[in-house]
């Protein structure tokens, strides 16, 4: 259907928008245009050098979006009435995405609005990606039969992927607090916080610095755990397998990042790099839990233009 290829697309489209924004900061592009308006320097189409390149570019990419997701709310609205809230939700969360974003060149970059843009941003990917996973083709009654089947087999898992996605979110927001306190590079030893072997100084941009770092271990830590707990049990749910195969892969790259980042002094490629990894672990994650939701019934019922599924509580 029309609007699930559309969630798709956005969610695509938002994902390769915060791999963009996350080029702004590590280039210190983040104020390279003034206005906190759509134009750069009084043009629309200012000439993309220097930090209006990554700045002004990740406008245009979020002008981009928000276009999508206009498309997207309008056949939300016009095919699929019993998604009006969610349509709703989802045009203000972009909307107020813009918002963040303006009032953060308008002020200066505060960092709890930057935060507060950053994780606004991973919300608007989540909600996406359940927008997708609402729109799919409706399953077959046999494939309903498997799920629960599956579902059933999963079983205490389930509880260690809402961990997992916790954890992320945990360590999404440190991360942003890293960043936009300017804590990045306040530690430059590894694994120790200074050169010389200091492992929390008084600093408090230091230590924040030092327990993003601890985190990210414990990031790693209940990642692994739960993947392996999900690959034991979801043994004939070859889907959720692979995606809980690729969830320590993936950390693993995440923690290479991280210290190449530091070791590197934070060279752009690398910094912009550890973000997207973060940005796929969230969506990974996120993709997993809904994927091991509870499914809708077998009886079918005309809520919109044509046929979906009734969702029914199961006691």
């Amino acid at each position: 259907m029309v609007e699930h290829r559309l969630a798709q697309l956005a969610a695509l489209a938002t994902f390769i928008l915060l791999v963009i924004g996350g080029t702004v900061n590590p280039t210190g592009s983040s104020l390279a245009c003034p206005e906190p308006t759509f134009v750069c320097n009084g043009e629309l189409f200012p000439p993309m050098v220097g930090g209006v390149f990554y700045e002004h570019g990740h406008r245009l990419a979020a002008m981009t979006v928000g276009l999508v997701q206009l498309v997207l709310t309008y056949f939300l609205f016009k095919r699929r009435r019993g998604m009006a809230k969610l349509a709703g939700l989802l045009l203000a969360l972009v909307l107020a995405q813009g918002a963040l974003g303006a009032i953060t060149v308008q002020y200066k970059l505060p960092w709890f609005i930057s935060t507060a843009h950053l994780l606004l941003g991973m919300s608007y990917f989540a909600a996406l990606i359940y927008t997708a996973f609402r729109t799919r083709p409706a399953p077959s009654v046999v494939e309903l039969q498997r799920h629960d089947r599956m579902r059933t087999e999963l079983g205490v898992a389930r509880a260690w992927i809402a961990v997992a996605i916790a954890a992320v979110f945990a360590q999404l927001l440190l991360g942003a607090l890293v960043r936009h306190l300017g804590a990045a590079m306040v530690c430059l030893g590894m694994p120790t916080c200074t050169i010389s072997g200091e492992w929390l100084p008084e600093a408090g941009v230091q230590q924040l610095h030092m327990l993003h770092r601890a985190f990210g271990v414990v990031v790693a830590i209940v990642t692994t755990v739960a993947a392996v707990i999900v690959m034991r049990r979801a043994k004939s749910w070859s889907s959720i397998r692979l995606l809980a195969l690729a969830a320590p892969v993936l950390v693993a790259a995440q923690v290479a990042l991280g210290i190449a980042t530091v070791m590197s002094m934070r060279q752009v490629p690398i910094a912009v790099g550890h973000f997207a990894g973060a940005a796929g672990l969230w969506a990974l994650w996120m993709t997993m839990w809904l994927l091991t939701s509870q499914r809708v019934s077998v009886s079918k019922v005309e809520l919109d233009t044509g046929p979906v599924l009734r969702r029914e509580v199961k006691k």
